[in-house]
């Protein structure tokens, strides 16, 4: 087994600089955000930190810049630009407490362009270098949920899948350890099969895990007795984020399917504000829809809703103890070529659990089979593969390019708080946000359809410009007379940008 977790170098790197290297200044205490790189690639690291204004990897096919530190006061940016032409701009403060890898950029150097007026400084820690073309370059994670019990035979046969897979990095989905998730069960069943790659495995917890007080086992077997914080994330919230080459994964906690917390779904805003990444996955354990033993969790859908509005591409989950691939969908389950891709990998050695009923956006499922999902990576796109045990023959494989792709596309996408009510005779209010994606910083024309006779409504301001990378928000007042239709009726708000159109929906009741 590979130790892919330990930070590479390799002599005889070579740099060229465009000025002498300043000194970084003394650092805060950042967010870290692991990068895990490409075989193909090789990771070279500043010490102490740099602060150059371009970066070369002579012959390199791509760079991606590792920030110790950027810090923008108001109107400051900090512009990457390519030899090759990609440009990536930060424009704001929402990289200030963070430590991070930029996404890479074609070419073998990349000039750091300041535009600073105010206290704004950056350091760099090091910088990845590829010898291959960015969308040839790949990476391999591997994993499932619902493993290993009393009988650990069966999530032994899953742990030798992954073992021969030889990933990059293992996630895990939740209920890694019957029945209550305490240190002595992770100790005997789960530690003698996946235990074996545990320096590769990223955890989420699941609703087993929480039935010993505060997921201590879990927290305990990951991060070490009685340790604040470690691979599974600080123990007090088990959610965390990272990067595997040219995507941005991250790990929530769902605990027992209840009611998520606001502070992990702030968490989640400003950790998807601060990806630069084109790809991106989330794990966790409770599904959204489901067609098992269960039928899905609406309380998850806060995750789906910033998910989607985010352009993610991949939700991994489990506690249905089957295999489920589901179609690109939004955050309300409606098919979409821009969504979600759901499946759920609950066959990590646990007794399966039978499908049971059909939806239209269910597009393969088994519950007779464990095995583990094999994901291949570039920066355009992913490859899945469900890999059967010893023995079995049922497989799956499906392909997609991500939502954003590869160039650093301008785009932009609408949001809502997905209900509102109004009373007849009164008025009701709620905020439609413009969020930009790939520097995109255009003026959003916003109407909404579906209104019931003799309502209306209005925007301020009906336009709205985005930021770079950032959110603009608009208040929409809705009126109804006395007379209106009572009921509950979907509405659609569009925004308009030249010829792009992107929607959203929200369910409005009138009484």
């Amino acid at each position: 087994m590979n130790s892919r977790m330990q930070w590479k170098s390799w002599p005889g790197m070579v740099l060229t600089l465009a000025m002498a290297l300043a000194p970084a200044p003394a650092l805060l205490a950042p967010q870290s955000t692991q990068q895990l790189i490409e075989d193909s690639a090789q990771q070279h690291a500043f010490d102490p930190l740099q602060a150059p204004t371009q970066v070369c990897e002579p012959g390199a096919t791509w760079l991606r810049l590792g920030f110790a530190q950027l810090v923008l006061a108001p109107g400051d940016s900090l512009t990457l630009v390519s030899s090759q032409g990609d440009r990536y701009t930060f424009a704001d403060a929402r990289w200030n407490t963070r430590r991070f890898h930029a996404r890479a950029l074609r070419g073998e150097c990349i000039t750091l362009q300041s535009s600073f007026n105010g206290s704004s400084q950056y350091a760099l820690d090091g910088y990845d270098a590829g010898t291959l073309p960015l969308e040839d370059s790949r990476v391999t994670v591997a994993g499932a949920g619902d493993l290993c019990d009393s009988t650990p035979a069966n999530c032994g046969l899953t742990a030798d899948l992954i073992e021969a897979i030889d990933p990059t990095s293992v996630f895990v989905t939740g209920d890694n350890a019957y029945n209550n998730g305490t240190l002595t069960e992770y100790n005997a069943w789960y530690a003698p099969n996946w235990g074996r790659f545990k320096i590769l495995t990223l955890p989420v917890p699941g609703n087993h895990e929480y039935n010993t007080s505060g997921a201590a086992g879990y927290f305990d077997y990951f991060n070490g007795a009685g340790q604040a914080t470690g691979p599974a994330g600080d123990r007090t919230r088990g959610y965390y984020s990272y990067d595997v080459g040219e995507w941005h994964f991250i790990a929530l906690n769902s605990r027992s399917g209840g009611t998520l917390s606001s502070t992990q779904l702030s968490w989640l805003d400003a950790d998807l504000a601060a990806n630069t990444k084109p790809c991106i996955a989330a794990y966790f354990h409770h599904p959204l829809l489901s067609r098992g033993e269960y039928t899905g969790y609406a309380t998850m859908k806060p995750f789906y809703d910033r998910l989607y509005a985010a352009k993610a591409d991949l939700v991994l989950l489990g506690h249905d103890h089957n295999y489920q691939r589901y179609a690109k969908m939004d955050a309300n389950k409606v098919a979409t070529t821009d969504g979600l891709r759901q499946v759920i990998v609950g066959t990590g050695g646990r007794p399966p659990y039978p499908i049971s009923g059909t939806h239209s956006l269910l597009e393969v499922a088994q519950g007779t089979t464990w095995g583990v999902l094999a994901l291949d990576l570039t920066a355009a796109g992913y490859a899945g593969t469900f890999v059967p045990v010893a023995g079995q023959t049922w497989t799956d494989a499906f392909a997609a390019n991500c939502n954003r792709g590869l160039a650093l596309a301008r785009d932009f996408n609408v949001a809502t708080v997905g209900t509102a009510t109004l009373a007849r005779g009164g008025t009701s209010t709620m905020s439609v946000t413009v969020a930009s994606v790939g520097n995109f910083a255009s003026s959003v024309k916003l109407t909404l359809s579906g209104m019931p006779s003799g309502t209306n409504y209005t925007f301020s301001p009906n336009t709205v410009t985005p930021p770079a990378n950032g959110k603009g928000t608009s208040t929409l007042t809705l009126r109804a007379p006395t007379t209106t239709y009572r009921g509950t009726l979907t509405i659609k708000v569009k925004g308009t940008a030249g010829t792009s159109t992107r929607t959203t929906t929200f369910r409005l009741t009138v009484k």
